[in-house]
């Protein structure tokens, strides 16, 4: 239940909703109709996805972003990241969903064995009508029992959540460039050989079982990655 609270709330501060400061404790519970200890959870998760300021004794505060103008993906957000845009969320365009088996690439870059089955997804994504992103994803059949043709039309992590209640744990980021190949190139309207800001990701269950990994290929103009980091101190 405080997945959804978080999640909901995430997208209330992404529409500018709550313009400065959430309201209190008392009023989400009211608001959402759950108790206080699952509002709690649901503002830890918030504040873990880099959204939330704390105030001890104040409350909690919207982080605002510097880049203002710009369409901000947020990397901190576990829920389905790519809908997670700023000025979104992003509508898609399948161009490709089947099985396949991973040969060594997709194998390294899942960290997978060599012949594991995979529902292979290919998405264009839209933010405002405008291409945002390619994003090729793949799902592990032997984790991921089943995936139709309207659950990749939307939200897939979402679909997997409340199928499945499948959640992920833990997240593996790598961000680089990459020169396009030639089918990267068609689908975005680039020419073969040009530069594009790439994110592979792998993402794994509590038990350490990666159930998804991809790469988006981002195309947007004025495009920025946030990150939200915690200190933590070490002591000698």
């Amino acid at each position: 239940m405080y997945h959804e609270v978080a999640e909901s709330i995430i997208q209330a501060i992404l529409k500018n909703q709550y313009e400065d400061k959430l309201p209190t404790e008392k009023e989400l519970v009211e608001e959402y109709g759950v108790s206080r200890n699952t509002v709690r959870k649901a503002l830890d998760v918030v504040f873990a996805h880099g959204m939330l300021r704390r105030v001890r004794g104040s409350g909690y505060y919207v982080i605002k972003k510097p880049l203002q103008s710009a369409k901000v993906l947020n990397m901190s957000i576990g829920f389905d990241e790519n809908s997670m845009v700023s000025g979104g969320p992003l509508k898609s365009k399948v161009v490709q969903f089947d099985t396949i088996e991973t040969n060594e690439d997709l194998a390294a870059r899942g960290n997978l064995p060599l012949g594991t089955k995979v529902y292979r997804v290919i998405r264009l994504r839209y933010l405002e009508e405008r291409l945002y992103s390619l994003e090729e994803s793949y799902f592990p059949r032997d984790v991921v029992p089943y995936l139709s043709d309207e659950s990749v039309q939307n939200s897939i992590f979402s679909f997997l959540r409340e199928t499945y209640q499948m959640t992920g744990d833990t997240t593996e980021n790598y961000v680089h460039v990459q020169a396009l190949d030639e089918r990267y190139a068609e689908l975005v309207g680039k020419k073969e050989g040009d530069q594009a800001l790439g994110l592979d990701a792998i993402n794994y269950l509590a038990n350490g079982t990666v159930f998804n990994f991809s790469r988006t290929i981002f195309v947007y103009d004025s495009f920025a990655l946030y990150y939200h980091t915690q200190n933590i101190d070490v002591k000698k």
